[in-house]
Order: structure tokens, then sequence, then C-alpha cells
């Protein structure tokens, strides 16, 4: 059979342009390795390219976030008119299976290892089912992701996924949502795909490249004691890899000296914000303000890069704590953040469930699904109103991201990496500072109702639909709240927790 492997993607800054950064993503790979030998696999990272509209495929599996679950249905239903059957999963799979059913030919939640390999079998012998829900993660049945069919969609295309979930509970996570759960696999499993996926890429990107390793991980260090055991065992490979952990990693000398010999040399840090207020209504407690610098201090002594993104909460930051955020990021050693997005209640995480049941709308009227991205204002700000608390957002991102923040940024991170002989650390500064961005698309209002819409399009005419209402209702954005910035019904009926 012909598969198809979508990883959906909708430009979030609204310039429909691809996001050729250094992180792609990598469930394609994963799908493809629970494929048998016979499938003919092509993987698409709508990140990179676009998919072949001229193609045709047996079966197309779409993954796709919540914020790109519109372009999702749209490239579902092309592909379905060229002959495709059509399976979704993901967040928006896992939060809203019931909405998911009306626009795919089956619906996964839960996890890839137990579900791909039936839909296929189920798909091969006609006889495909319209939900399939996985028993929970199985690390035996984790394959060698196909990281060879990505080669040339991504420039660090040596990746994998070695843990699952995280043990923390934020409010604006999408996997809290999903339920809270951290599961490892032995690192004895790892090691045997390190060195597989090593030998698939042989002859198909330079050696350089399969010497840099990322692990796709939401929190690598989700347990202090599968970290170690693990660093234990990649020691030996002789391999740089960098990876995402919690703030509370920075704060354990000895977590970071190990990482480093075992070839870390640069991790992502959710930081969030320096609003004490903040931090506690995200729910992130592992977060310690007080003690940032001296954290991205130390983990720079010993050879690691920290990066990180901050997130405006609109319910607990006022202008000044805004206008303030280039000498706090000075102050803090950060200098210059890799985003600097807006907090989002996603549909299905608790704080949406929160800000839905309360008696006062606290979502912004006229807010679609593809609003829902982090970079459009969707939380009523409580300190100001909705067009001062934009204003103030375009008028900090060329102060955060201007030469001198910049400057600052590798004049104190490279002396201190430098010193601990990362020369991987120092490249990856230099690539990081000059990349971070923020950009804003002319048009935008960042305010839903009047922003600008997503700009991406699917090639789908009314010939492909049933009939005009529902070729309609394809190409018509995702209504979640009404004028007055209530949820309408459908958004309530979340969710089906996934297994652990």
């Amino acid at each position: 059979m012909k598969v198809g492997i979508i990883a959906v993607h909708t430009d979030y800054h609204r310039r429909g342009a691809h996001h050729r950064t250094l992180l792609q993503p990598q469930i394609g790979p994963l799908i493809a390795g629970l494929l048998p030998d016979e499938a003919d696999i092509e993987v698409v990272n709508d990140t990179w390219t676009d998919p072949d509209w001229s193609r045709s495929y047996d079966l197309l599996f779409v993954s796709a976030m919540l914020s790109d679950y519109e372009r999702a249905r749209q490239i579902a239903q092309y592909f379905r008119a060229r002959g495709a059957r059509t399976v979704l999963g993901g967040r928006m799979a896992d939060a809203y299976p019931h909405l998911c059913l009306r626009d795919f030919d089956a619906v996964v939640i839960g996890d890839p290892e137990d579900t791909v390999p039936r839909i296929y079998a189920d798909a091969r012998a006609g006889r495909l089912q319209r939900l399939y829900r996985s028993g929970g993660y199985q690390p035996d049945r984790v394959p060698v992701p196909r990281c060879d069919l990505t080669a040339t969609q991504q420039p660090a295309p040596f990746g994998l996924e070695v843990t699952r979930g995280c043990p923390f509970t934020c409010d604006f996570c999408a996997l809290t949502g999903s339920g809270t759960r951290f599961l490892t696999r032995p690192v004895e499993g790892v090691v045997r795909d390190i060195r597989a996926i090593e030998a698939s890429l042989r002859g198909k990107v330079p050696f350089w490249r399969r010497q840099m390793l990322m692990f796709y991980d939401n929190n690598l260090a989700g347990s202090f004691a599968y970290l170690k055991a693990l660093c234990e065992a990649l020691a030996p490979l002789g391999l740089r890899w960098g990876t995402c952990v919690t703030f509370n990693v920075l704060g354990r000398r000895d977590l970071l000296k190990l990482m480093y010999e075992a070839g870390c040399r640069s991790v992502f840090v959710g930081l969030e914000s320096f609003n004490p207020a903040a931090i506690e209504g995200f729910n992130k407690h592992q977060n310690r303000l007080g003690h940032v610098r001296r954290a991205l201090e130390t983990a720079r002594e010993e050879g690691i890069l920290v990066s990180s993104g901050l997130m405006l909460s609109p319910q607990h930051d006022d202008l000044d704590y805004i206008a303030s955020l280039p000498e706090r990021l000075r102050d803090s050693g950060l200098h210059v953040p890799s985003f600097v997005c807006i907090e989002s209640a996603l549909p299905g995480t608790p704080l949406f469930k929160r800000l839905a049941q309360a008696p006062v709308p606290q979502l912004m009227p006229h807010a679609s699904l593809h609003d829902f991205n982090a970079y459009t204002l969707v939380i009523r700000p409580q300190k100001t109103t909705p067009e001062r608390f934009v204003q103030a957002y375009r008028e900090v991102l060329p102060q955060i991201y201007s030469l001198r923040q910049r400057w600052h940024k590798l004049a104190d991170d490279a002396p201190r990496l430098m010193q601990a002989r990362s020369w991987s650390g120092v490249a990856m500064d230099l690539l990081v500072t000059l990349g971070a961005s923020t950009p804003v698309a002319p048009g935008r209002t960042f305010i839903p109702g009047t922003d600008i819409l997503p700009p991406e399009q699917v090639p789908l005419r009314q010939a492909h639909c049933r009939d005009e209402a529902h070729f309609l209702d394809l190409t018509s954005p995702m209504a979640v709240t009404d004028a007055q910035g209530r949820v309408l019904p459908q958004w309530l009926e979340s969710s089906i927790r996934v297994a652990a």
C-alpha cells in the first residue's frame, strides 16, 4: 500500500512560511518505523515543505496540534477525494475525538505503538475501524524511527524520543490535559536505536550531522535516576546532543556534569516568566525565579548552553511588567529568549476548562481554533485592555531582539562555554542567538476576529467534497467562542484521557 504520513503545520506568525528550524516533527519517522517493510511510505513535515498535491495514497496518517486542525482536515479531505483512507492522531484527536470523526475515516486516541500496526492491517484488509484507542505506552514496542525518510527535511535528522510525557502539571500544557504521566524506555533500547539511526543516515547526510543527536522528549529529566542511567549509556558513544529539560535540573551541578560528560551541549528550559504571580498561575512550581541567574551561570560553567522562551500572561502581567522584560532578561543572564509568546488556553487543558466555566467570560470573543497557537490573544487581559496589551507586546519585541541584547548574550555565554571547552555549545549559542526572533507579519492585530487569517492554502475544491455545505464547512474557521467570549458547547465535551 502507498502510505502517506503528514505532520501538519500552520505558521503561527501568519506569514504562511515554513519553519525550517533546528527542531522538526518526529512523529513521521516514528509511525514509519511501525509499518511493515512492504509499505511504500512517504513522510511529509509540513514545517519544511508542502505536501505534493499530485500524489495519491491508499492510507494517509495525519498528525496535528489543535491550532493546525483546520488545515489538517482540509488536507485529509483533499487526499480522501484522491482515494486515501484518512487517519488522525495527535492532541486534537486525544481531546476531541467526537469532532474529528466528522472529518476523518479513523481517529486514534493515545500512543501509536499498539495502534498503527492495527490500523495498517485493518486498512489492508478493508475493515478500517472508526476509533482506535491505545492501551498505553509500551516501551518494548517502540521501533527504530525511520529518520532516513526525513533526512532532507531537517537540519538535524538524527533524533528520537526516549521518554514520554512529563511528571509536572502545568496548567496551560496539552500534556496535562491528556493526563499526567512520565514513562521511560530501557537505556539498552535507546542505544540500539541510536546506532541503527546513525547507520541508516550514512550516505544520506555528512558525517558531522550524524554526530549531532536531538532528543525530542518533552522533559528528558522527568526522572533524575533515569537521566543518570541514560547519560552513563551515552557517554561511550561520543556524540553531541541537546534536549528539553525542566528548570529543576539546572540546580543540580552533579547532573549537569554528568550530562556534559555524556555529550550534552544544549538544553531548552521552559522559564516562561519573571512574574511570580504568573508562575503560580501556570502551576509551574519547579521554576524558582530567585535562582535563575545562578542556574544559568552554573550550566554554562559546566559547558551546557541554556535556551528558553518567555510567555506573557494576560491574567497576571501588566504593562509595566511587559516593558521591563529587556532589563529582566539582562539581569537574569538569559538576555535573548528563543521566542516571546502569549499564554494560550488550549482547548482540553485545565486552563481552558477553568476559564470556560467562569461565570464571566474570560476568553476573547470570536476566537477560532487557529487562534489558540500562543501568538494570538485569546485570554482577556485582567490588568489592561486587549489593545494596550497587544501594543505593549509589539513595542517590547524589537527591544528584546535588538543587536545590543544579542551582543550581551554572546558576551555572557561564550567565555564560560569556552572555558569549559564546549566548542559545540559556542557554535549552538551563535546559531540560537542570531536566529532567535518573534516576527510580526504585516496586518496582524493579534486579536481574534480582526487578525489576519492563516494564509496557507490547500487546493481543495467543492468537487472534492460531498456538497457545497461540506465545502463551506471545511474552508471556514472553527469557532471556539461566541461574540461575548463564551465557549461554544462542542468544546466543553472534552476529553478522553490517554492511557498511561
